[in-house]
């Protein structure tokens, strides 16, 4: 079940992240800037962070998910690729974490990431479902073992 909502979430960072202009990326370049804002917000929450450490989280974090999504944009067709650089990219960044969070909430920062898609995910569905919207992309109910 974590693979499919894994999944789900890679999707729907390539489908944010065909949107973003070219350029350099900066804060108004981000897919989606606000929801991302959100989840910046949510994790500095969950972890109790100081006024200090959300000053150096906000812009590694918004960095870590500008290299996320262009990470995903480029090897979408290539799954496992796709993996190992995500799983790199959070290696990298766990360590910048964990340089101003400490070692256990450096490390939280990527679990509380994915209870925030989840829950993301789980409001989409209900919307669609109150609204009798359009059943979930072809494919998505798939599960990897």
């Amino acid at each position: 079940m974590r693979r499919f909502y894994f999944t789900l979430l890679l999707f729907l960072f390539s489908i944010i992240g065909r949107t973003q202009p070219p350029g350099p990326p900066d804060r108004d370049s981000l897919p989606d800037s606000k929801l991302l804002d959100r989840m910046s917000q949510f994790i500095q929450t969950r972890l109790e962070m100081t006024e200090t450490e959300k000053g150096k989280f906000d812009p590694s974090f918004k960095q870590y998910l500008t290299e996320f999504s262009k990470i995903h944009r480029e090897n979408r067709s290539d799954r496992l690729i796709l993996q190992q650089q995500i799983i790199e990219l959070r290696i990298r960044y766990r360590k910048n974490f964990r340089d101003y969070l400490g070692e256990q909430r450096g490390d939280q920062v990527f679990l509380e990431e994915e209870q925030f898609r989840r829950q993301v995910i789980q409001m989409i569905r209900e919307r669609r479902k109150q609204r009798g919207g359009p059943p979930p992309p072809p494919g998505s109910r798939r599960h990897f073992h």
